[in-house]
């Protein structure tokens, strides 16, 4: 064979029909053993030479001989063949970063057959592998237990490595020294230990990674908070970010400044170029002094200077507190959704009692809301604060710290709230102040009625103050659980008596078995003692056998002495929930209902206890003067109802 600047000239002659030729094909797979190149491609050459004897690549193999690298720094120019000295050339960043350099690299190598290779020791198996712009490459030597210490272990692991590296393009011999202390340290480990027990991965090149340019762009982040598509993935059409609160201090607004690119090259000795970056995007923001601008050289930034929302007007970016709007609907502004510490006060201006000011199915979530008319059905507001003038719909829901209502038919759940009629409606707070019930729900700390009309029902835990009672079958009760608050510290209480209760259980049983045991083992250990003393008497060391039995009774008498006072400890705790329980409803004894009038007959009077559970029931008689009803404790198990025509202190 005939081989010249790594390409192969010539081959075997092959002529149709000669028996010795097929003979000397037959044979040529047999009579290969190696052979020297000289090559740019490898894996091209090794196709090559499997070809032209009849085999496949795979039974093939080489060794990197010696390796010539040379480069050139101007378009059309030469070549330059660095040397060993030269190599450091390739560590120069500004050197790699030139765009008219060019590196190759040719392979002197040795091509054999694979049942060629070396025997004289096992080498772990190797990979290579890189990230997606191969700027870096990494070995990884699989863990191997069978692997031992031989004196070419660490050139056959180098030898390996590059074998590979030369078959993926990745120049040999270039911004690797790491490399080579790692191999180092594998190879040590495996002289101490005489075996690999951990895959060992390290980088075999590194390259320079580009820095792609940055376009210019302008990020408004208020506009980003809300969130338009539901639970459910769905697209809520009603949330289109009307009022748009931020927080002191948030940033609305980014200008990202363009930036120039850093170009790289990678292990390949390819250069990665970068584009040039846009300046599409530049615009002045003007602002008031409620926007701060900060800048530096990658950004300028907008942020709020106090709560409130972004208003845009008249291409003036702001941050306002109040808001003053015709209404609130799908049409025209769509739900409006702010937080409740934004300092967002929203006026809702529409007063027409035969439209609504919030439409049917808004949602409003803002600090403080004053509204002058209407809440449409399936309304939700949601504030600190919340007036409304008009009235509410039965299906309509509000939440707030503070709530004043003219005329409330839905749900409202609040701490202190005001409502001038109330009409079926729903309501949940710690003081609630109503001048008209006409039936609906109360559930409160303390309940103010000035008027009490016909079907409504109260529950405070506290007091339930009324100036005058014009109607009948009012249901009225007082109940220490009627709170959120007692709610949770009872069902707080109840689990931790429960729990208890089902720790306490096995106890008893546990104990009399232990106790049993002791009984039943008293009388051999006192006979074992005895005869201990004896034998120390006559000098003679007991056996380990007796002291041991000695110890074992000890350790059960310990043991169910332990058990005992857990078992205590646990009845106490039990005891002491069980007061809490008890002492948590105490309130109810200094809870009363008051009329400041006279009642109308059917309205009942009902106090409810929770330990034990016992409800108590009064019925009112027509003009009857109770001017204050309360609970008295008779004793531990009996308890009435006290009527008094008199206030107390």
């Amino acid at each position: 064979m005939i081989y010249k600047e790594g390409r192969v000239l010539g081959f075997f002659d092959k002529i149709a029909g000669s028996s010795d030729n097929q003979q000397e094909n037959a044979n040529k797979k047999e009579e290969f053993k190696s052979i020297i190149i000289d090559t740019q491609n490898i894996n091209d050459e090794i196709k090559n030479i499997a070809s032209a004897n009849n085999i496949t690549p795979r039974e093939l193999t080489f060794k990197v001989l010696k390796v010539t690298t040379a480069y050139r720094t101007q378009k059309g120019g030469e070549y330059t063949e660095i040397t060993e000295k030269d190599k450091n050339l390739f560590d120069d960043n500004d050197f790699l970063l030139n765009p008219e350099l060019k590196v190759k690299q040719h392979f002197k190598v040795e091509v054999f057959n694979k049942k060629e290779i070396d025997t004289d020791g096992l080498v772990p198996e190797i990979t290579l592998s890189g990230n997606k712009t191969l700027t870096k490459i990494v070995v990884t030597v699989k863990r191997n237990l069978d692997v031992k210490y031989f004196t070419k272990l660490e050139s056959r692991i180098i030898e390996n490595i590059n074998m590979k590296k030369a078959r993926a393009n990745i120049l040999v011999g270039i911004r690797d020294e790491k490399m080579y202390v790692e191999v180092k340290k594998i190879v040590a480990n495996i002289s101490i230990n005489n075996l690999l027990d951990s895959d060992c991965t390290f980088v075999a090149c590194q390259g320079l990674e580009k820095v792609p340019a940055i376009n210019s762009r302008i990020l408004f982040h208020y506009k980003n908070k809300i969130e338009a598509k539901d639970g459910q993935d769905r697209v809520d059409y009603a949330r289109r970010g009307f009022v748009l609160a931020v927080s002191k201090g948030e940033t609305i607004i980014e200008y990202i400044k363009a930036k120039v690119g850093i170009p790289g090259r990678n292990c390949q000795g390819r250069f990665l170029s970068v584009s040039e970056p846009k300046s599409e995007n530049e615009i002045v923001i003007a602002h008031t002094e409620n926007i701060i601008k900060k800048e530096d050289d990658d950004k300028i930034l907008y942020l709020a200077n106090k709560n409130g929302y972004v208003n845009f007007d008249n291409s003036i970016y702001d941050i306002a507190e109040q808001m003053d709007i015709k209404s609130v609907d799908f049409r025209t502004t769509g739900s409006i959704e702010t937080d409740i510490n934004s300092d967002v006060k929203i006026n809702v201006k529409e007063s027409d009692i035969f439209k609504d000011a919030i439409g049917p199915g808004m949602k409003v979530e803002t600090s403080e809301i004053h509204i002058e008319g209407n809440v449409a059905s399936g309304a939700f507001i949601k504030a600190r604060i919340v007036e409304i003038k008009g009235q509410t719909h039965k299906t309509a829901k509000i939440e707030a710290d503070e709530v004043s209502i003219s005329v409330h038919r839905g749900t409202i759940i609040g701490k202190n709230i005001e409502i001038g009629r109330l009409e079926g409606g729903t309501v949940s707070g710690d003081t609630v102040n109503v001048k008209n019930a006409i039936g609906g729900t109360i559930n409160a700390k303390n309940i103010y009625v000035e008027e009490l009309t016909s079907n409504a029902s109260l529950k405070a835990s506290n007091l339930i103050d009324i100036q005058k009672v014009t109607g009948k079958n009012n249901k009225l009760m007082i109940d220490p659980s009627s709170t959120k608050e007692f709610k949770e510290r009872i069902k707080d209480i109840d689990g931790k008596i429960k729990k208890i209760g089902i720790k306490l259980k096995p106890y008893p049983k546990n104990l009399e078995n232990k106790k049993r045991l002791i009984m039943n083992s008293k009388s051999i250990v006192e006979d074992i003692k005895k005869k201990i003393i004896e034998l120390r008497k006559r000098n003679i060391n007991p056996p380990k056998t007796l002291m041991g039995k000695i110890k074992e009774y000890q350790k059960m008498v310990n043991e169910y002495n332990l058990t005992l006072k857990e078992y205590k400890e646990e009845k106490h705790s039990l005891i002491s929930l069980k007061e809490d329980l008890s002492g948590s409803q105490g309130q109810i004894f200094s809870a009363k209902i008051v009329n400041h009038g006279i009642w109308k007959e059917y309205n009942e009077i009902k106090f409810k206890l929770i330990s034990p559970p016992i409800e108590l029931t009064y019925n009112t008689k027509d003009n009857e003067i109770i001017r204050e009803i309360s609970l008295k404790k008779v004793d531990d198990d009996n308890f009435e109802i006290n009527r008094s025509s008199e206030y107390s202190s």
